[in-house]
């Protein structure tokens, strides 16, 4: 499955499975030797020749040699380009096919190749190209049977090809509808009757794939939960005990106790004074207003009030 880009827009590609990875690479390499590489590259083997010949222009046509090395790399390099985004990438100059659109169904089919077939088999060819675009991503595939997508994208793929083979069946059935003659009105229902045959065939195989996809999409659900499930239980598992933590906090209630003590006998030592939960409510500072009196130390260790020496 890839996503290609068109002039008309991005699109799905349903890849032919049949094609091999050495014809794919093959189409690359092709991709990659442009014609005008090879041009630029024997224009610039008959340089000194032509230098030869004409000496008069020997001084303008030195440096022919490094200009053809330089163009042949530029162009060398969009080859490059072009066989790294092959085969997904269809936006060609003017518009002109290249060898995998030139033969449709040949390398791969797109979504909008069957938009012409109607509405109803536009959508399910969508839904039968991203059901197996699904499948082949479902984290529930290493649960499966390993060649089951393979046999899906079969499946699928000789399934859109026996579609695409009913257009000249539909072009004729719609021509002979148009003929007056009973013997012609008989050849279109048949011919439309073995359309209809093709269309619920095509609506049987989504309807299994759909029916494939709902049991990967289950288990994927479920094993999620289980996944859920078990890190919940390792995070409680790495919980400290609560006995242990009201252990922590009896110690740590003490604390404050102790501090309390010591700052009070500091106080009493060094005549502090009183702290400012010790004063009568009223004597507290307001909010905005004057604030209180910092102490000050001085040399004998003794609290002032700031304004100068004891």
């Amino acid at each position: 499955m890839r996503t290609g880009t068109f002039h008309d827009g991005p699109d799905t590609l349903l890849l032919n499975p049949q094609t091999r990875g050495r014809r794919w690479r093959r189409e690359r390499l092709r991709a990659l030797l442009l014609p005008q590489t090879l041009l630029i590259a024997l224009a610039g083997a008959a340089a000194p020749d032509v230098i030869q010949v004409l000496p008069v222009w020997a001084d303008v046509i030195a440096n022919l040699r490094v200009i053809t090395v330089l163009g042949a790399g530029i162009i060398l390099a969009v080859g490059v380009g072009r066989f790294l985004r092959m085969p997904t990438d269809h936006r060609h100059p003017l518009a002109r096919p290249c060898r995998l659109d030139r033969v449709r169904g040949e390398f791969f089919f797109r979504s909008r190749d069957f938009a012409d077939l109607g509405p109803e088999n536009y959508l399910r060819v969508r839904n039968l190209v991203a059901g197996v675009d699904e499948l082949h991503r479902s984290p529930a595939r290493a649960w499966l049977d390993p060649q089951l997508c393979a046999e899906v994208h079969q499946l699928v793929w000789q399934t859109l090809t026996c579609l695409d083979r009913t257009r000249a069946a539909r072009s004729l059935a719609a021509e002979l509808a148009t003929e007056p003659d009973t013997d012609t009105a008989a050849l279109a229902a048949e011919a439309r009757e073995a359309v209809a045959v093709i269309d619920d065939a095509l609506g049987q195989v989504v309807l299994h794939l759909h029916g494939c996809l709902a049991l990967t999409r289950a288990w994927e659900a479920q094993a999620w939960s289980t996944e859920l499930t078990a890190r919940t239980d390792r995070a409680l598992a790495e919980l400290p005990e609560s006995d242990l933590l009201h252990q922590l906090a009896e110690a740590a209630e003490e604390l404050p106790q102790r501090v309390f003590a010591y700052i009070t006998a500091a106080r009493d030592v060094t005549g502090a004074g009183t702290f400012p939960w010790e004063r009568p409510r009223s004597t507290w500072p307001q909010p905005g207003g004057v604030t209180s009196r910092r102490a000050t130390w001085n040399r004998t260790g003794r609290a002032g009030d700031g304004g100068g020496s004891p």
